[in-house]
């Protein structure tokens, strides 16, 4: 969930040092927003003296206003029972927020230190109900503080209320200003109005969402206003965002779970429906990955991963309103006419390296930024082209055959390393050089294609040089989960951890028709189709491992590529038949009820032949997706014509 601070939503801006070394614009923003919210008063000259000192008093009035403490009496000789500021000096008395330096004197005019106003403030956050869990801070000169002043400093650091002074002091004695108390009050109402427990709604301004003041006690009523109010962008709950109109979601990287004594990022999983039973899970998805916002309610979040629309809990997710979005996904055809794509983490905030995925479309715009949400529907940002282009490699059934022999694989796998940075050591220690006559032989006993096996051990293993790979011989990332990174498989030999993955893995479950929830179609695929589906939570794995299968094809000579006629299935449920016609038998089904957006995302296939069946109707010949064992019929079946979309153009 959405934590408010992250999107810097605010009431002032009250960045840097608490006192003395806050730029004078963000003390005179803070006194402003205090003045219009009638807490703080401006001169009569319209100016706010936020470099002038700020007397005890004052300071109770502020905080007074701000707390909108009811009546109250004080016992102080020395304060004026018939003063506007004496009655504010009542009020914060009464409350038990401040008192006076004796019982009888309060020293109201007397100007008001760092010091007291820490402990003023802790006093501040009990009387306001927030929850209060020590902080330690370290400061040069905290010898100079009392204990309960540090106690103080160290209940509110939480808050980011107070801090230090750049060379790590803190100076308790010194006096404090109008602009600084305006600047800690203002930080204080950010981090209360955070903790209040119900809803309201925001907008930005100056790229900051700006929470309401106004409260909702349930969602219905929030809700209501959010759909009514035209500059209203996020509605919001205790410190978090529950709605957006347009935006993304990313799973958050907060949503947590502890494995043998470690806190680790969890994995968000998108559904059917709203029960989230485990029979509706569709797809995962690492944290910080973009997903479409669609909609929300208090307990849902309907959103778009890849071709697929499902729906996401509230708390695995983090909502960032369209204007707010910082970075973002995006595809380029690069000057040597390959399509490139680049990730952003949006729990980072960073961008990640861009790599290529294959040939570009030949209508796409070279250094045109295109968005995708699928890696095959592409929209160009300046709005002038919409393009559909299926990647070769991504598409390609896992379970056909590669031209290349074992000699051109390993010669690849030294040129790939030979091109890395640390290209000595790289080739020295990588567990895959030599092994290109083994993936052959695991293509020919398991039926799972060599250079695939190639390209995803590439990808998972760094080149086969990864600490796993090193320590382990684990090529694949085999039994390292999102929230147990620290583990692995442990294999004798990098041959058992091909074998493992080509048969185990790919062979006997994500390529298998028989394998019940893993099988979503035998390439590899995205979010809504293929491997890519249930094997890795990143929503390119497929789209990268295709990458390393397009670097070596292109390399080697281009004998793979566009060899075969691609084809994805544009029904549910579509029957796979040991011979052309209806009334054949039915060697199995393609399972998923969901193929996606406009049907653009079924099950890949490879087309080998067509011919009229017994029905009178056209029909293709594909490559089975049954494995070995289960297959009477030459590793061939038969679908329906009408019932496949082709998807490349073949050599």
């Amino acid at each position: 969930m959405n934590k408010l601070t992250k999107l810097l939503i605010v009431l002032i801006a009250a960045t840097g040092s608490l006192f003395a070394f806050a730029p004078q614009s963000h003390a005179n923003d803070a006194m402003k927003e205090m003045a219009d919210r009638g807490i703080i008063n401006g001169y009569a000259d319209g100016t706010y003296g936020a470099g002038d000192p700020v007397t005890r008093q004052q300071f109770a009035a502020f905080i007074s206003r701000a707390l909108d403490l009811p009546e109250g009496d004080f016992p102080f000789t020395d304060v004026s029972t018939n003063s506007a500021l004496g009655e504010e000096v009542g009020k914060v008395y009464a409350a038990g927020i401040m008192q006076g330096l004796s019982e009888q004197r309060f020293a109201p005019d007397a100007q008001i230190t760092r010091e007291q106003v820490v402990m003023t403030l802790e006093k501040v956050v009990e009387y306001s109900g927030m929850e209060i869990e020590a902080e330690r801070m370290e400061f040069t000169d905290q010898d100079q503080m009392t204990s309960h002043v540090l106690k103080a400093i160290f209940n509110i650091a939480q808050y980011e209320i107070v801090a230090g002074f750049p060379d790590g002091s803190f100076q308790p004695k010194l006096n404090a200003t109008r602009g600084h108390a305006a600047t800690f009050i203002a930080r204080f109402l950010e981090a209360k109005e955070a903790a209040d427990d119900r809803y309201a709604v925001a907008s930005v301004e100056n790229d900051k969402l700006t929470v309401q003041r106004e409260r909702y006690e349930t969602y219905a009523a929030a809700a209501a206003v959010f759909e009514s109010d035209a500059s209203a962008e996020a509605l919001v709950k205790g410190g978090e965002i529950f709605r957006i109109k347009n935006g993304i979601v990313y799973g958050d990287a907060t949503h947590t779970t502890v494995v043998n004594g470690k806190t680790v990022s969890e994995v968000t999983t998108v559904y059917s429906g709203t029960e989230f039973a485990r029979s509706q899970q569709m797809t995962y998805i690492e944290p910080g990955r973009e997903m479409l916002y669609l909609d929300a309610t208090e307990d849902y979040v309907k959103v778009q991963v890849g071709g697929t629309i499902g729906y996401v809990k509230q708390n695995e997710v983090e909502l960032v309103p369209e204007s707010l979005v910082t970075g973002d996904d995006y595809y380029v055809k690069s000057v040597s006419g390959e399509l490139f794509h680049r990730q952003y983490n949006h729990a980072s905030n960073k961008p990640e390296t861009a790599y290529p995925i294959g040939p570009a479309p030949a209508d796409m715009k070279t250094g045109v930024k295109y968005d995708s949400l699928d890696g095959v529907h592409f929209e160009a940002q300046d709005g002038s082209s919409k393009i559909t282009h299926y990647p070769y490699f991504q598409y390609q059934s896992v379970r056909t055959t590669t031209n290349y022999t074992g000699d051109e694989l390993d010669r690849y796998i030294v040129e790939r390393l030979n091109e890395l940075n640390n290209a000595e050591q790289a080739l020295a220690q990588s567990k895959l050089v030599g092994m290109g006559e083994f993936f052959i032989e695991m293509q020919d006993k398991h039926n799972i294609n060599a250079l695939f096996l190639l390209a995803a051990a590439m990808h998972e293993s760094s080149y086969g040089t990864s600490s796993k790979a090193q320590k382990l011989n684990n090529l694949y990332g085999i039994e390292v989960y999102d929230n147990q990174t620290e583990k692995g498989k442990v294999y004798a030999t990098p041959q058992e951890s091909i074998e493992d993955f080509a048969d185990t893995y790919m062979n006997r479950s994500y390529a298998d028709t028989h394998s019940i929830g893993f099988y979503k179609g035998a390439a590899p695929g995205n979010k809504t189709t293929g491997i890519n589906v249930m094997y890795a939570s990143d929503p390119a794995w497929g789209s990268k491992v295709a990458g390393h299968m397009y670097r070596a094809d292109k390399a080697l000579g281009q004998k793979d590529i566009n060899e075969h006629q691609l084809g994805l299935s544009n029904t549910p449920s579509t029957n796979v038949r040991a011979m052309a016609g209806t009334d054949q038998i039915l060697l199995y089904e393609f399972g998923r009820t969901e193929v996606g957006i406009d049907n653009a995302f079924g099950y890949p296939v490879v087309i080998l032949d067509e011919q009229i069946g017994s029905n009178g109707e056209l029909w293709y010949q594909v490559i089975s997706d049954l494995k070995a064992e289960d297959d009477d019929y030459n590793g061939i079946g038969w679908i329906q014509a009408n019932l496949i979309d082709k998807i490349n153009k073949i050599k």
